[in-house]
C-alpha cells in the first residue's frame, strides 16, 4: 500500500511540474548556443519564453532578464533507471557580445558548468532550423 502512495505522489508531482501542452514557438528573437551544434536555446525577448534545442524542441520555464543575462529556472520529472526523480536545474543564458556564454547549474549535479556560445538572430525567417525540430 505504501507503494501506491508513493507512485501515486510521483505521478501527481509529474503532472504538475508538466504545465500545460505548449505550440512551438510563434517567432523568437535569438538563438544562443553551442558552436557547430543545434544544442542551444530560443528566446522571445518580449515574452521570456524559452524553448531548448537539439534533437528536439522543448519549452523550458519563462526567463527573467537582467540586462544582458536571461535566467530559466527548470524543474521536471526524469527517469533514472526504472525510478523517477526531480530533476532541477538553472539555465544562464548571458548574451553579451563579446563573450556570450550558457551555464547550467544542478546543485545535485555538482554546481554549474558553463560553456562558451554563439547567438544567431533570428530575423524574419523565425529560426526556421530549430523551430523544424522535432516537438520533445
Amino acid at each position: 500500500m505504501v507503494k501506491h502512495s508513493v507512485s501515486s505522489a510521483a505521478t501527481l508531482i509529474a503532472i504538475a511540474l508538466a504545465g500545460p501542452a505548449i505550440a512551438e514557438p510563434a517567432v523568437p528573437d535569438l538563438w544562443i548556443g553551442l558552436a557547430d551544434s543545434d544544442d542551444g536555446f530560443l528566446i522571445d525577448e518580449d515574452t521570456g519564453a524559452v524553448w531548448m534545442t537539439g534533437l528536439c524542441l522543448k519549452q523550458a520555464a519563462t526567463a527573467t532578464q537582467s540586462g544582458s543575462v536571461w535566467t530559466s529556472r527548470n524543474s521536471e520529472m526524469v527517469s533514472v533507471g526504472r525510478m523517477q526523480t526531480l530533476l532541477t536545474q538553472t539555465f544562464t543564458l548571458d548574451l553579451s557580445p563579446d563573450a556570450p556564454r550558457i551555464s547550467v547549474t544542478n546543485p545535485a549535479r555538482g554546481g554549474g558548468q558553463a560553456f562558451p556560445a554563439v547567438i544567431d538572430a533570428c530575423g524574419p525567417t523565425g529560426c526556421s532550423t530549430y523551430l523544424s525540430q522535432p516537438a520533445c
